[in-house]
């Protein structure tokens, strides 16, 4: 006499590893996706907020640039100025400056709604020549948007002071000097300008608290796309 066959039980599914993680995997690019097409959403749905004004350019400024070509402020209007002064023997903060225009002149060298502008405090001892050599060595070539201006030091001083609303300069007594060419403690923020000849913004992006630089410059860079991307707010 046969026995009645009897059908096994299902086993339950085995646990698979690779399975589970590849299921969490696509699980979090799929959320992280979502999330990044909102806020690509919203970033063009949204009105930005309008940066502040804090001057406005009034008086035009002439000047030489490190190529030998006289030039003129006015010679920018409609475009974004990114402006700051330049000290090519500044034992301080002016690396850390230039290294923030360093990275502008990388992302928007070919942009032609963009002016970097690095004006010489100390215009006797930073000429053509010297200024030259700096911006082959900080890789801005004639080509880039970025000018290196030498001139008068009086009129340098007062256009970055009374226009563009930097810090007045002011001499370092011998003794406190860290080098022999360390001779004017200068403003070591960099100015946003619109392309209307307005100061939107200061960045202190040389902090003696590293997270406040970081944040400085974060906001420079997000702000100069605001102005590109939105030259009217």
């Amino acid at each position: 006499m046969s026995q009645p066959t009897t059908t096994p039980e299902p086993m339950p599914n085995e646990f698979n590893p690779t399975h589970f993680w590849v299921r969490i995997g696509f699980i979090m690019g799929l959320v992280v996706g979502l999330s990044l097409f909102y806020s690509s959403f919203l970033d063009r749905v949204l009105p930005k907020t309008e940066l502040p004004i804090f001057a406005t350019v009034k008086s035009d400024l002439e000047a030489t640039e490190r190529s030998g070509k006289a030039v003129r402020f006015s010679d920018l209007n409609g475009k974004v100025i990114v402006a700051a002064f330049l000290y090519t023997q500044c034992p301080h903060g002016c690396a850390a400056v230039t290294a923030q225009l360093q990275k502008l002149n990388q992302e928007f060298a070919t942009h032609p709604g963009i002016q970097l502008l690095s004006v010489a405090i100390q215009p006797e001892r930073d000429s053509v020549a010297m200024l030259k050599g700096y911006a082959d060595a900080v890789g801005a070539t004639e080509k880039s948007p970025w000018w290196f201006i030498t001139g008068d030091r009086q009129k340098l001083w007062e256009f970055m002071t009374t226009e563009v609303g930097m810090t007045p300069a002011k001499p370092i007594p011998v003794d406190e000097r860290i080098t022999p060419d360390d001779e004017y403690e200068h403003d070591l923020r960099i100015a946003l300008l619109d392309g209307q000849g307005r100061v939107r913004g200061y960045y202190a992006v040389f902090h003696p608290q590293p997270e406040i630089a970081a944040l400085m410059a974060e906001r420079l860079h997000e702000h100069v796309h605001q102005l590109l991307d939105h030259p009217h707010s």
